[in-house]
């Protein structure tokens, strides 16, 4: 594989390309690394290769003459630039690259690079992450080495990019081990020395899923766990968050629209839909909260003529029927006794439109739960205008509003609870 890179530093390279498995390498001929410098393709005495940005602003910008150039007579290849608007790389980019003879790494530098460099000479623009460097140089030898190592013949054994972190683009690599035995007091996992491959296959699949959501969830929110993974996984209170939360629905103490504290009604939409978001998404309960005997008594029977159909019929879990979504629906007088049922010392979490001073995001919260496997998860809902200010005020944290890019921020309790358990329990994201 050739990399050509475009840079105005080449000799910041040095070191690290001689070093280590690259090093081997490059003097084996399996991965050829040249350079290009702008400079050598300036007319001015100065050599520059930079000027101020029309409209105004702090810094310098680099021209695209003497950059268009020096990109052009790497003689074609794959065109890069790296910077900090880019596409984020990920190992699937870094396969994407590793499988093409030619990749020509632009680096920017100063305060950046002339726009009309991308658009007459690059193929891809890709940043290593949400943050700024002071050139592109950097960015280039993180691209090079992750690339490098896919060429087959870098890597004494290419077995071991198949089980790293990011291999399947949806986890991270499992806890790894060498001798002795015992360290300081901890010792290797049992497992890995007894000798048993499948368990050993078994247990490091396990632990990287368990790492992935207690550390990046949002890895694993992209796509829905194999069937092989959830039977694996299955109950893990840490891989699958969802199976210790309920949702508790609150018809008091809530607000209406004059902010004064009241007993809602409930409707039959919010039972249904509720409960179908709860079953979808793996929720291991949906608590009901209204001090209100009859209505009690309403929600109880809606539950059971669903329940009696569902025994009549003898329809099979997860086949869609509404006897299996609301068999779970527990009703309580209040919401003191909906967190006393889901059991002791529920991490209790409540939502609401309105800006709070604590707030708590998705993520956080997602690796939060991941730190604590043995405590339930309460997702408090308002009806009406929102839970009472007494009730926010005695929660653990205040999930962060939803919101969109318009003024309206008022949507039905039951549209609130589909989109919040996407957000913390769906795939796809």
């Amino acid at each position: 594989m050739r990399i050509t890179v475009v840079t105005l530093f080449p000799e910041a390279f040095e070191s690290a390309l001689a070093a280590s498995l690259l090093g081997k390498a490059r003097a084996a001929g399996i991965v050829a690394v040249d350079f290009v410098n702008p400079r050598d393709f300036t007319s001015d005495k100065h050599r520059s290769v930079d000027d101020a940005p029309y409209g105004g602003g702090p810094g310098m910008v680099m021209k695209p003459q003497p950059l268009v150039d020096a990109i052009e007579s790497a003689g074609g290849g794959h065109r890069v630039l790296l910077t900090p608007v880019g596409a984020p790389l990920d190992q699937a980019a870094v396969r994407a690259l590793a499988a093409r003879p030619h990749i020509v790494l632009v680096c920017g530098r100063y305060e950046g690079v002339d726009e009309r460099v991308s658009r007459l000479a690059i193929d891809q623009e890709i940043s290593l992450g949400d943050f700024v460097l002071s050139g592109g140089e950097f960015a280039a030898l993180a691209v090079i080495d992750a690339v490098s190592r896919l060429i087959p013949g870098v890597l004494g054994e290419m077995a071991s990019t198949v089980e790293e972190s990011f291999s399947d683009g949806a986890s991270l690599e499992y806890p790894q081990y060498t001798r002795p035995t015992e360290f300081r007091g901890l010792a290797v996992p049992d497992v890995l020395v007894g000798g048993h491959h499948e368990k050993v296959r078994a247990w490091r699949r396990r632990e990287s899923l368990r790492r992935t959501a207690a550390r990046r969830p949002d890895l694993l929110a992209r796509r829905r766990l194999s069937p092989a993974d959830r039977a694996l996984v299955d109950g893990d209170p840490v891989v699958l968050p969802a199976s210790r939360a309920h949702v508790v629905l609150a018809h008091h103490p809530v607000l209406d629209r004059t902010g004064a504290v009241v007993t809602s009604s409930i409707t039959n939409l919010d039972v249904h839909d509720i409960a179908r978001s709860c079953a979808t998404y793996g929720l291991a309960g949906y608590e009901i909260v209204t001090p209100v005997g009859a209505q009690r008594e309403k929600i109880e029977h809606m539950a059971r003529v669903w329940l009696d159909e569902l025994a009549q019929e003898g329809v099979q879990a997860g086949h869609g029927h509404r006897g299996h979504a609301l068999a779970p629906i527990r009703v309580h007088e209040s919401i003191e006794a909906a967190l006393a049922a889901i059991g002791p010392q529920p991490l209790v979490v409540a939502t609401s439109a309105r800006e709070s001073p604590r707030p708590i995001g998705y993520r956080e919260l997602l690796r939060l739960l991941g730190r604590m496997p043995d405590r339930p998860l309460a997702l408090l809902f308002g009806t009406g205008h929102g839970l009472a200010d007494a009730v926010i005020a005695s929660v653990d944290h205040v999930l962060e509003p939803i919101e969109g890019q318009s003024d309206w921020n008022h949507l039905s309790v039951r549209s609130a609870a589909a989109v919040i358990l996407d957000r913390l329990f769906g795939t796809g994201a």
